[in-house]
């Protein structure tokens, strides 16, 4: 689903995982590969002689994966490249039995338990093409096998990240040409990550714990929750031999481009309206979004377009799907929300960017047990965490 940063992206790498699902965009010629991939290997992932490295793709994303691949080995990882096609994605999800995407892939299982690091590459050229008519009720059965890393990530030593190369489809579906497109990819892939940190680390103190989160928006947005205490998730673009260490999968994942505080909420605290002028859901636009959430769970559910789509999409998940699980705010200041004209771009990851997701939150410490879930984008908002403003008019006040 579009607009959901922490249970989205959360997907994102089971689904680029079992092989069967991965968002792309044809990359930009114009990039120096083997300086990227320098810094993948050594910096963000911190790939050590002796790590089992997989680089997983698609064909278009080859010379990347091999640029790549060639540096994880010079710096002593024993390296296996993986890849996946439009084709077969989609004919997974359009042409297998249904008794078949029910099948648990319990050979994962063994599988990560030898793997070190794991780097994402864009799998699918065209996502809407492959995966935009596809019913819901279909993905939906293969939640058991999303469920199944949900339980085992955690256990596993897999580190890593997913990297969102500049790609000309992910330009088309946000109304952007490509030249404005991989310009500020580019910068915000090779940011400030450092500072992003910091300011990351800032906002996750005065996260954690909070009894009253409110977050209101110009168009209408008017909803509080409490932290409870969950943890609260930097993702600041690099995995630290510490975090490279840590129990929890999140912690020794990241994304380029990266920049985000993302965390599961008290779940049923929640309660207040949202309302989101426009957003997408399976690459349409849904437009004029409200609804109001009591106890943390959706009610009265309109959109003037596309409302449906949604609808359809919540009911095909068992579980709590449309309750509410986790809310994110962005910290990357070379990422920008574009609206003008065609451009229907909102980045998570751009500094002050609110997303509230609801459904799944298993990975982030969270209850809601569903592999379905949704996030909303809410611009220009307006956060307060006990009473401090962190977020105002969608300008992001805490560090730099």
């Amino acid at each position: 689903m579009e607009g959901s940063v922490t249970i989205y992206r959360l997907m994102l790498c089971i689904c680029v995982l079992s092989g069967t699902l991965a968002l792309s965009l044809h990359p930009a010629a114009a990039q120096d590969d083997s300086k990227l991939a320098r810094q993948i290997t050594e910096v963000t992932a911190g790939v050590q002689p002796g790590d089992v490295v997989v680089v997983f793709g698609g064909k278009h994303t080859l010379p990347q994966m091999e640029a790549i691949a060639i540096e994880a080995q010079k710096a002593g990882g024993q390296v296996n490249m993986m890849i996946n096609t439009d084709r077969v994605a989609r004919s997974y999800w359009t042409e297998v039995d249904e008794e078949y995407l029910k099948q648990v892939p319990q050979y994962w299982t063994p599988w990560l338990g030898e793997v070190d690091v794991w780097i994402g590459l864009p799998a699918i050229e065209d996502p809407p093409k492959a995966f935009g008519d596809i019913p819901p009720e279909r993905f939906a059965l293969g939640s058991e096998g999303s469920q199944m890393f949900n339980d085992i990530l955690n256990s596993t030593p897999l580190r890593g990240m997913y990297v969102a190369y500049p790609l000309e489809a992910d330009a088309r579906t946000n109304g952007i040409s490509f030249d404005t497109w991989a310009e500020m990819q580019w910068a915000a892939i090779t940011a400030d990550y450092p500072a992003i940190s910091e300011t990351g680390k800032a906002l996750a103190v005065k996260l954690h714990g909070a009894q009253e989160v409110k977050i209101t928006s110009p168009a209408g947005t008017d909803l509080t929750f409490s932290m409870g205490d969950h943890r609260v998730f930097v993702d600041d673009g690099i995995v630290t031999p510490d975090e490279a260490g840590s129990e929890l999968f999140l912690e020794r994942w990241t994304n380029l481009p990266s920049g985000l505080v993302f965390a599961a909420v008290n779940e049923t605290s929640a309660n207040g309206k949202v309302v989101v002028p426009t957003d997408r859901c399976q690459f349409k636009p849904m437009s004029d979004v409200r609804f109001e959430v009591r106890d943390g769970d959706i009610e009265g559910f309109e959109a003037d377009e596309n409302g449906s789509c949604f609808e359809n999409a919540m009911a095909a998940y068992e579980g709590p799907a449309t309750r509410l699980g986790s809310f994110s705010i962005g910290l990357n200041p070379k990422l920008k929300v574009l609206e003008d004209g065609d451009a229907d771009y909102r980045p998570d990851e751009a500094a002050g960017m609110v997303e509230l997701s609801f459904g799944d939150n298993q990975l982030l410490g969270g209850s809601n047990k569903t592999t379905g879930g949704f996030g909303f984008s809410i611009t220009n908002a307006t956060v307060t965490v006990d009473g401090e403003v962190v977020v105002r008019d969608g300008e992001l006040l805490v560090g730099g």
